[in-house]
């Protein structure tokens, strides 16, 4: 049985249809809540995948992200599991913040080397809400969940989590 808190859902991925799924079922009918969908720049080779997921006032899809505005709840749930048909990964949260939609962490997909990850990990831990201890390394995979947060259409909640 998952707890209360758990999510659990498919992440869709359409490159040529970037949004496709932000009103849409699994099924492609209508559906308010739509399904968490990967940045149609990303693929499961890059440095930086992003999944975007809506914020909820019924509870579903990306509303439990608030509770990793806690650094209590972090610490009793810092991995997040990620199951592609590769299989599953675990990946450490490191940094959660609240950002705008704007953030130059959306930009991050692919680190040029080791100094380009290095400076764009640096820079996003600095906007984190509270130091989770996790620091990534260049070579180790990044999954960020986004979803609307706070006052304003432009208020994002970012959780980062590393590669184990």
């Amino acid at each position: 049985m998952k707890p209360k808190d758990a999510m659990s859902y498919p992440v869709m991925h359409t490159p040529d249809n970037p949004q496709k799924y932000l009103r849409r079922s699994f099924y492609g009918e209508y559906s308010q809540s739509g399904v968490p969908f990967l940045d149609w720049r990303c693929d499961l080779q890059s440095d930086h995948l992003i999944v975007y997921g809506h914020n909820m006032k019924n509870g579903t899809m990306f509303s439990s992200l608030r509770n990793y505005t806690d650094p209590a709840f972090c610490a009793a749930r810092p991995v997040i599991e990620f199951q592609t048909a590769d299989g599953m990964e675990k990946y450490m949260v490191f940094a959660v913040a609240a950002v705008q939609k704007t953030d130059t962490w959306y930009s991050f997909i692919h680190a040029a080397d080791s100094t380009d990850f290095t400076e764009q990990t640096a820079a996003f831990l600095q906007k984190s809400l509270y130091d989770t201890g996790v620091t990534p390394v260049y070579g180790q995979q990044i999954i960020t969940l986004s979803t609307c947060y706070g006052s304003g259409k432009n208020g994002r909640l970012i959780v980062a989590a590393v590669k184990l």
